[in-house]
């Protein structure tokens, strides 16, 4: 593999540090932006992560707050910043191509667009013409915490193009983190997506049951078949759904109070109103916003979905949070 490889990572969170960091340790050429400046300037003086113990940047990572100085000329493009702000940064990053190869493009971010209902990778390849079917998702059970410490993590790197899927897996992996091939894009898309909600009914559950595990595997089961519904009835594969990226993502996203979603709804079936949990949390809790977009989404396409309906009604109506308890199939109290 060349050496002389030429990465931009957008977003210096947990995501984006631990990935930038592996890829320094390829010998690539990373340079990484950073919107907080605080932030970016602690990650260039120190070199480490508040909320990633252990971790130390390699000195490969440049960090820079200006766009311009992280895109330069870069072999791949990996987005690592909340989903709500990809197509302010795929727009702004679409000029500074211009002229160059088109990168490698890969999606850390998951979410759904509001109104347009796009999912991160339409986004971007809306905003960056050139870059349709090179834009990827690489989702399934990770957390950032854990690789950046070294555990060996799976993911899926879904893409239109096998071919370009099968380059850029080469680029990506390596250390502890490996990489399935997908075609199943869209699927894939939302699968990383729809757990962040599903993790917010499991955590109300736990919080209800005082992490009584029983009604927590029937809420999960009841949740994973709603998921295969979903992605099945918008075009994705049965096998995404079942895979690393459907139910892989959800057991562990839907089960770890290291899952801020999870945590959040475990707030919530502990008492505290939904306004109060979100506080708690403090970062992103990103199950918040899909509620909406996800609700809407099978809404647009006519896919029943009780379970996402029941949550939504918990944390934007005020519904009682032992209500949960009809949708994973029991009555409520």
């Amino acid at each position: 593999m060349k050496k002389n490889i030429e990465v931009s990572v957008i977003g210096a969170g947990m995501w984006g540090s631990t990935l930038a960091a592996l890829l320094a340790k390829k010998g690539y050429s990373v340079r990484a932006w950073e919107y907080n400046r605080v932030m970016a300037a602690h990650l260039r003086d120190n070199r480490t992560h508040s909320a990633l113990p252990g971790f130390k940047l390699p000195a490969g990572v440049e960090v820079f707050t200006e766009l311009e100085k992280a895109v330069v000329s870069p072999d791949l493009i990996l987005m690592a910043v909340d989903s709500r702000h990809v197509r302010a940064l795929a727009r702004a990053i679409n000029p500074l191509l211009e002229g160059k190869k088109v990168p490698h493009i890969v999606a850390v971010s998951k979410g759904i667009e509001a109104g347009s209902f796009l999912t991160v990778c339409e986004i971007m390849e809306e905003e960056i013409p050139r870059a349709r079917r090179r834009t990827m998702i690489m989702t399934g059970p990770s957390f950032a915490v854990e690789l950046a410490a070294g555990a060996p993590t799976k993911a899926v790197l879904a893409g239109l193009d096998p071919v370009e899927v099968q380059k850029t897996r080469k680029l990506m992996e390596g250390g502890p983190l490996k990489l399935e091939p997908c075609e199943d894009r869209l699927g894939a898309e939302l699968g990383g997506s729809l757990k962040n909600v599903y993790a917010v009914g499991s955590g109300i559950i736990d919080g209800l049951s005082k992490a009584a595990k029983n009604s927590e595997a029937a809420f999960l089961i009841e949740s994973a078949s709603e998921l295969r519904r979903i992605i099945k009835s918008l075009g994705g594969k049965n096998r995404t759904a079942w895979g690393l990226s459907g139910m892989g993502d959800l057991l562990l996203t839907a089960t770890s109070a290291k899952s801020r979603n999870f945590r959040f709804g475990k707030e919530i079936g502990q008492g505290l109103a939904p306004a109060e949990a979100l506080k708690r949390i403090k970062t992103v809790v990103e199950g918040f916003e899909a509620l909406k977009t996800a609700r809407g989404l099978c809404a647009r396409h006519g896919v029943k979905t009780p379970v996402i309906d029941c949550i939504w009604r918990i944390v934007y109506k005020g519904n009682k949070p032992s209500s949960i308890l009809r949708a994973a199939g029991f009555g409520t109290k």
